[in-house]
């Protein structure tokens, strides 16, 4: 009878696979200049490993790339960013892809 194999991974797991996405990205946005493929194939594989190990991005990293087509994010590169009526909007000049996030005022944070 063959043995039955653990499929939980052990113990600390999530914090190795966080710092090696936080790597990756960091990777990416220094190379993006010289090769953006190279720079799309880490936040490919930063993804992956986001997703396999079940891994919530911080806002800061999440940012950095487009969900639709996993490409890595330059405000005036590879992306347009504008305000319009109280949000921010950001499109991937790539995939066309729009992300509308609200834009607090001073007024709105002290209520």
């Amino acid at each position: 009878m063959p043995r039955q194999v653990s499929r939980k991974p052990k113990e600390g797991y999530k914090d190795i696979a966080a710092e090696r996405i936080q790597r990756l990205l960091e990777l990416a946005d220094k190379i993006f200049e010289k090769n953006r493929d190279l720079a799309d194939r880490y936040v490919r594989l930063a993804w992956r490993i986001a997703t396999k190990y079940n891994v919530r991005l911080p806002l800061g990293l999440r940012r950095k790339f487009c969900r639709k087509c996993l490409s890595f994010s330059r405000p005036g590169v590879s992306c347009r960013v504008r305000i319009q009526s109280g949000c921010v909007v950001t499109t991937c000049l790539r995939c066309g892809h729009v992300v509308r996030l609200p834009c607090k005022t001073k007024k709105q944070h002290k209520r």
